[in-house]
């Protein structure tokens, strides 16, 4: 592989996760006191969140886990726009396990009403796309309760959930595209 073609391939995949790269920037670096620096990195988050939403369901179909970060950092913009407090809880006060439960949601949705399942690939045979879509709710639901055991962690309860998930999406769906071409 080129070093041009693991480039562009390396922002294809970050172009799903514009809105929470551009969150944890602010929310990090952004100005002002920490308290209200990560509020308004929930509010400029979920606005980013909304066309990129519209965006990934139009152009990249099958981006749930994407698309479940997403729908995190909209709830987190109107948790801002009700309450500090809320916000802080939601964000600080429960870790990433809302992250990944709002992934969960969506890959429940996409489990029941997507032909690509969560694992958001093509694939001839349904009920092997349903079923390694199982296996992936399976371990965003562990990710889930990890993450909340471990809130107090950024990174056991935070990073390695989130990462979890994403490599064992990644592991999954080479195993549907070794089984499509076995077919």
């Amino acid at each position: 592989m080129s070093i041009t073609t693991l480039g562009r391939s390396y922002l294809a995949h970050a172009a799903a996760f514009v809105p929470a790269i551009c969150f944890l920037m602010w929310g990090r670096f952004g100005p002002g006191a920490a308290g209200i620096r990560w509020q308004d990195a929930y509010l400029a988050g979920g606005a980013l969140a909304l066309p990129h939403m519209i965006w990934l369901l139009k152009r990249r179909a099958g981006s749930w886990i994407a698309l479940g970060i997403d729908l995190y950092l909209a709830i987190g913009a109107l948790l801002a726009l009700v309450s500090a407090d809320a916000v802080d809880l939601w964000g600080r006060g429960f870790g990433a396990a809302p992250a990944l439960a709002s992934v969960f949601a969506i890959g429940l949705a996409a489990t029941l009403f997507s032909s690509q399942g969560f694992i958001g690939e093509p694939h001839p045979d349904p009920e092997r796309v349903r079923r390694v879509s199982a296996q992936l709710l399976l371990a965003a639901g562990i990710a889930v309760a990890i993450a909340l055991w471990l809130r107090h962690s950024p990174m056991l309860g935070g990073v390695a959930p989130m990462l979890a998930v994403l490599l064992i999406r990644g592991r999954l769906a080479r195993q549907l595209a070794l089984a499509r071409q076995t077919r």
